[in-house]
C-alpha cells in the first residue's frame, strides 16, 4: 500500500483533479469537502500528508492546520496548503506557523506531485533521525548493515555504549546526561569522518551507538573513540568532581559511595555474509562483544574473532 494523502478542498473539481493526479503517482488518496470533515478523517486515519485548501466552510484551512498541530497523532504530518490566496504575507505566515509547503492556485500538476513527494520524503527522513543526536536511527542502521552484507565490502560494526551512565544521570539530571550522549555522538562522528568516506554512524537510542567502518580501520576507530572519550568526559562534570575523579552518591541507608567517571565500551564484529544471515545477527554479535569489554575496568573494546564455522558461545576477543 502506498502512502496516504488526505485532500481537503470544497471545490469538487479541484479535489478530484488533485486526487487523480496523486493517485497516478502511486499515492492512496482520501478526499474531504470541508474543513470539519477533513479534520475528522485526519484524526481517524492519520494520513502521511495533507493537501489543504484555505477558504472552506465549517472550518477554514488555518483552523484545520492548527488543530492538526495540537494533536500528538498528527503533529508531524506534512501539511501542504493549496490556495488561491497568493498574498505573500499570508503565505509567509502559514509557513512560519508550521506548514510544510504552499502551492498557489492555479497550479501545475507536475509541480504539485513533486512538492507532495518532497514533503513526504523530508518527513520520512526526519522521523528516522534521533532527535537528540541528529543521527540515523534503527531502521537506517538495519538498512546499512543489510547493504554491507549484500555488497561484499569488508566492513566492521562497532557497537558502543557508556558505563556508569545511570549513576551519572541520577546525580546530575537528564539534561547533563543528554550532554554526555551528545559528546559521545560528536566524538564518534569526528572519528568516522577522519577515517574515510566509507563510514556510517547510527544512534540506536539512549547511550547506544553503531559505527560501521572498513574492517581494517575497526580497531584504530575504537582506539580513537576510547582515547578521545577519556580526554573529553571530565568536561561534563562539575569542577569539584573533576578534581576528585569520582562523584559521591549517598544511598537510602545514608551510606556514601564513590562512583567512577563514565567510560565507554565497544564491541567489534566483522560484517561477514558467510557468518551472518541478516543485520539483526550482526548487531547481536556486536552487542555480545561489547558486553565482554564492559567487564574490564575503564574504557575498552573487544573484538569478536569467531569464524562462520565456530559454534562455540565463548568469544575469542582482543
Amino acid at each position: 500500500m502506498g502512502q496516504r494523502v488526505l485532500v481537503v478542498d470544497d471545490d469538487p473539481e479541484v479535489r478530484s483533479l488533485v486526487m487523480a493526479t496523486l493517485g497516478d503517482a502511486g499515492y492512496e488518496c482520501m478526499g474531504a469537502a470541508d474543513g470539519l470533515e477533513g479534520l475528522r478523517l485526519a484524526r481517524l486515519h492519520t494520513p502521511d500528508a495533507v493537501v489543504l485548501d484555505v477558504f472552506m466552510p465549517k472550518l477554514s484551512g488555518d483552523d484545520v492546520h492548527h488543530a492538526l498541530r495540537r494533536d500528538s497523532a498528527t503533529r508531524y504530518v506534512p501539511v501542504i496548503f493549496l490556495s488561491a490566496d497568493t498574498a505573500p504575507k499570508d503565505k509567509a505566515r502559514r509557513l512560519l506557523d508550521g506548514a510544510d509547503d504552499y502551492i498557489s492556485k492555479p497550479f501545475d500538476l507536475d509541480e504539485l506531485t513533486a512538492r507532495v513527494t518532497a514533503s513526504l520524503r523530508s518527513a520520512t527522513s526526519l522521523r528516522a533521525l534521533n532527535p537528540l543526536s541528529g543521527l540515523p536511527g534503527n531502521v537506517s542502521i538495519s538498512n546499512e548493515l543489510t547493504r554491507r552484507l549484500g555488497d561484499g565490502s569488508r566492513s566492521a560494526c562497532l557497537y558502543a555504549d557508556l558505563d556508569h551512565f545511570k549513576e551519572f544521570n541520577d546525580h546530575y539530571g537528564f539534561a547533563r546526561g543528554d550532554q554526555m550522549i551528545v559528546l559521545l555522538a560528536r566524538l564518534i562522528v569526528t572519528v568516522a569522518e577522519a577515517i574515510s568516506t566509507d563510514t556510517f554512524v547510527g544512534h540506536v537510542g539512549g547511550d547506544d551507538f553503531v559505527l560501521v567502518v572498513p574492517e581494517a580501520a575497526a580497531e584504530d576507530s575504537a582506539r580513537a573513540i576510547v582515547r578521545g572519550f577519556d580526554e573529553l568526559v571530565p568536561t561534563v562534570y562539575d569542577p569539584s568532581d573533576r578534581k576528585k575523579r569520582f562523584i559521591v552518591r549517598t544511598d537510602r541507608r545514608g551510606v556514601q559511595h564513590n562512583l567512577p567517571f563514565v567510560t565507554v565500551s565497544l564491541g567489534i564484529v566483522p560484517v561477514a555474509p558467510e557468518r551472518f544471515p541478516d543485520a539483526v545477527a550482526v548487531s547481536r554479535a556486536a552487542a555480545e562483544a561489547k558486553e565482554i569489554a564492559k567487564r574490564r575496568d575503564g574504557s575498552s573494546w573487544a573484538v569478536d574473532r569467531r569464524q562462520a564455522s565456530e559454534a562455540s558461545p565463548k568469544l575469542p576477543v582482543a
